[in-house]
């Protein structure tokens, strides 16, 4: 066995220095995009109807990474965040993603005006007309998103309206289904 020099250990100090740095490079920076993990454990329910009248369940999306976003037409951040959910949807695409805009509390009319108004076109809109979900997902404000990996475990929460169309959100969200 050959005695190590000071050399090798600097050598190999520097390069294990360097290692965390590049794994960390690359996976996404989900805290600078706005997104973290929730604080608390959310055991995800969901059965509500769209503006079709079909209902959707959580189990309907596994094996996808899904969006939650819950929000009222009442809410200006909402409000400005719906268009770029949308893209987001077109974006993703439907077969590993699905993003659900979830209204708590209006009624169907307003929902509908309220879509009228913007580009909605590839996002599926829930309705919670009896506002049961924020007991269930613990929602203390609007718009607060959720993302949940193809297991339906809730891995990451938005509080407060995002840029959910931007390139890196983008890139981000579809680096979560290769996993």
């Amino acid at each position: 066995m050959t005695g190590l020099t000071r050399r090798d250990i600097l050598a190999g100090a520097a390069a294990l220095a360097l290692m965390p740095s590049a794994a960390v490079a690359s996976s996404p920076d989900f805290r600078s995009l706005g997104l973290a993990r929730p604080a608390f454990e959310i055991d995800p329910k969901l059965d509500l109807t769209d503006l079709d009248g079909t209902r959707h369940r959580i189990g309907d999306y596994r094996g996808k990474v899904l969006a939650v976003s819950f929000w009222a037409t009442w809410c200006p951040p909402c409000r400005r965040e719906m268009p770029a959910l949308a893209r987001l949807a077109r974006e993703l695409g439907r077969d590993d993603f699905a993003v659900l805009a979830v209204n708590v509390g209006d009624r169907e009319d307003r929902i509908r005006a309220f879509l009228e108004e913007i580009d909605d076109d590839g996002l599926t809109v829930l309705m919670d007309t009896g506002k049961t979900m924020p007991g269930i997902w613990y929602l203390r404000g609007l718009p607060v998103t959720y993302i949940l990996n193809g297991s339906a475990e809730v891995i990451l929460a938005a509080v407060g309206d995002r840029v959910w169309d931007a390139p890196e959100m983008v890139t981000a969200l579809k680096e979560l289904n290769r996993r």
